[in-house]
């Protein structure tokens, strides 16, 4: 499928909490590794990849200067650095450096790192202390430019199947349709949790809905919803907690820019599904 205008790529790692298997082990075989906790990357004008194997282990990739997206609440990074941070360089090589980002790929569990980031202009040195675990970050990347993505779901960002519904609960329609990598609606533990692997991209909006009164257009990538990331697990199961009549705020990507909208989801027509 041939995107316009807006680049979108997405690591492969998938967040940690919905992987299947014992405690402990990594997605696709990534071993444990020292890990600050950041959680979501976003590249704007730019080409970024992230957890690539290599011949010297696991490296990342940035030609430009890479925005932190998510923090893992209570990680090592998570009252040090902010969303919105953008990373310039690790242990003084720039970030936009092959070793820069095999450097932040590669980190060592209790060894110090200094991380120069840039926040509202002005630069500054923050010292890290890695933990253990899987440092695979998620990445979504906007630029102009056409580019071949993967097939991909296509679903209504609207109601769950009534069947994943708990009695009572009122499904909610946004009024779009989305693209997402193996997305959709899940009960976990009592809670209904809205799971993608990438931020979704907006596919079409409906005339008069919600979307469209928010101003919400196609090509547009849903990056967070209510300031949590919509591809990490708090945010699904946020998004799982809106009801029917309850401003949300959405941060949208378009055009290699980012901005917020405000947005009521209305009660979903009977009979919609997926």
């Amino acid at each position: 499928m041939t995107r316009r205008r807006i680049i979108l790529f997405f690591a492969v790692a998938m967040a940690c909490a919905f992987v299947a298997g014992a405690a402990g082990q990594c997605p696709q075989g990534h071993p444990e590794t020292g890990d600050i906790g950041i959680s979501n990357l976003l590249c704007v004008g730019g080409s970024c990849s992230v957890n690539l194997r290599t011949g010297r282990g696991y490296a990342h990739d940035f030609s430009t200067e890479p925005r932190i997206q998510g923090l893992e609440k209570d990680g090592p990074a998570w009252a040090k650095l902010q969303d919105g941070d953008i990373l310039v360089a690790i242990d003084g090589i720039l970030i936009t450096t092959r070793e820069g980002g095999r450097r932040l790929a590669n980190l060592t569990p209790g060894k110090p790192v200094t991380l120069r980031i840039r926040r509202e202009g002005k630069e500054m040195d923050v010292i890290v202390i890695p933990r253990t675990g899987c440092n695979m970050p998620m990445l979504a990347v906007l630029g102009g430019g056409p580019a071949t993505a993967p097939a991909i779901q296509k679903i209504p960002l609207g109601p769950p199947s009534s069947r994943l519904l708990p009695a009572g609960t009122a499904p909610v329609d946004f009024g779009m349709e989305i693209d997402c990598g193996g997305c959709g609606w899940r009960r976990e533990a009592g809670k209904l949790v809205f799971y993608t692997r990438s931020s979704p991209l907006v596919l079409t909006v409906v005339p008069g809905g919600p979307a469209d009164r928010a101003g919400i257009r196609p090509d547009d990538v849903i990056l967070k919803v209510n300031g949590i990331p919509l591809s990490s697990p708090d945010g699904g199961e946020h998004l799982g907690e809106i009801r029917p009549g309850q401003a949300i705020t959405l941060e949208i990507g378009r055009g290699g820019s980012l901005r917020s909208v405000k947005i009521v989801p209305r009660v979903a027509a009977p009979g919609q599904r997926f």
